[in-house]
């Protein structure tokens, strides 16, 4: 009993051995790898690194899988025929395929770095959407392809699968043309990029700051703080005005002044209101134009044109603020008054 004892453990002794390596390999594998690759980190190519990185844990898993799967193989017991050793095999081998799609699914972030190249072009600082959207692609890529080679290994009809999926795909689009309609436009968005997150922008009777760009719709933010979302197809078919693309802001307003101003006042007042704006620091200078407009029924009209290169529009009120109150102060030095709408009754002579 002893002597069959001792056999039975020296026989499990290679089974308990890959059990524990196993156990505490993969572990040691991880943290060498990781000294590793930071040591190199300054060395390898960014893309490099991050397809090193995704793919270690993946490996440990694997190195872990393939330990299990001798220990199993070599147990010493009686079930340990050709089916046993089929379905041993089977699982291995969806391991293996699950973890070599984990790894590829992992490292995703390359997208970012391919983008990168053509930032001249793209604008990546200001545009997540775009590094989302092809990391997204990519991931559903290696999912679909993961999918495909599991079903493979487990023997089922991948082909008919395939035009099964086909069929009920086209049936499906064909009941959801709005959702795929604002998917394409949503596609349309993100490549073209009229706009990007943080940008203020008019999309017809809405306008406001751009918080999400999604595959179905795009979010905004109002001036009065309430969060717009707009479908993508709509937004599409919407002239937009992108107002963080432009360089200044045009400021065009009128003064009105009572008809007592004599003609050598408003010449001065013009010409001391156009210098004192071109001193302006965040004024265009060459953009200032001070013309007296037109003669309204109350007052005299003076056109007041500029562009000013402040774009925040907080900012661009609080420095309208600012220009009118010097404008005020100057019309007061200069003599002059503004026009309000009046009405002259001339009342008869009691005799």
């Amino acid at each position: 009993m002893k002597e069959f004892t001792f056999d039975l453990l020296f026989q499990l002794l290679p089974t308990v051995l890959l059990i524990l390596g196993a156990l505490v390999l993969p572990i040691v594998y991880t943290r060498v790898i990781r000294r590793v690759l930071d040591s190199l980190n300054g060395h390898l190519t960014q893309w490099l690194y991050i397809l090193f990185d995704s793919y270690v844990q993946p490996t440990a898993l694997i190195l872990r899988s393939l330990l299990l799967y001798l220990a199993f193989a070599v147990v010493p017991f009686t079930f340990n025929d050709a089916a046993y050793s089929t379905i041993l095999r089977l699982l291995f081998d969806l391991a293996f395929t699950f973890l070599i799609g984990l790894g590829a699914w992992r490292s995703a972030p390359i997208c970012r770095l391919l983008l990168r190249s053509a930032q001249n072009k793209l604008d990546l600082n200001t545009n997540n959407t775009m590094g989302r959207f092809f990391e997204n692609i990519f991931r559903a890529m290696v999912g679909v392809f993961t999918g495909i080679a599991l079903l493979d290994r487990l023997g089922v009809p991948v082909a008919g699968l395939l035009t099964g999926a086909g069929v009920a795909g086209l049936a499906i689009s064909l009941a959801a043309q709005s959702t795929l309609s604002n998917l394409i436009a949503g596609i349309t968005l993100v490549l073209e990029h009229p706009f990007g997150i943080g940008d203020y922008v008019i999309l017809g009777s809405s306008e406001g700051t751009v918080e999400d760009i999604s595959f179905r719709s795009t979010r905004i933010r109002t001036t009065d703080n309430v969060a717009v979302t707009i479908e993508n197809s709509k937004v599409c078919s919407e002239y937009i005005q992108n107002c963080n693309q432009r360089s200044s802001r045009l400021w065009q307003f009128t003064l009105g002044l009572t008809y007592s101003t004599s003609r050598e006042q408003l010449t001065q007042l013009c010409h001391d209101l156009s210098e004192m704006l071109k001193a302006q620091p965040t004024v265009r200078p060459e953009t200032v134009t001070v013309t007296v407009d037109k003669f309204n029924d109350y007052s005299i009209d003076i056109l007041v044109r500029l562009y000013v290169t402040t774009l925040p529009y907080g900012d661009f009120l609080q420095e309208k603020s600012r220009l009118n109150l010097e404008i005020m102060q100057m019309v007061n030095r200069a003599g002059c008054d503004f026009a309000f709408p009046t009405t002259t009754l001339d009342m008869p002579e009691q005799k």
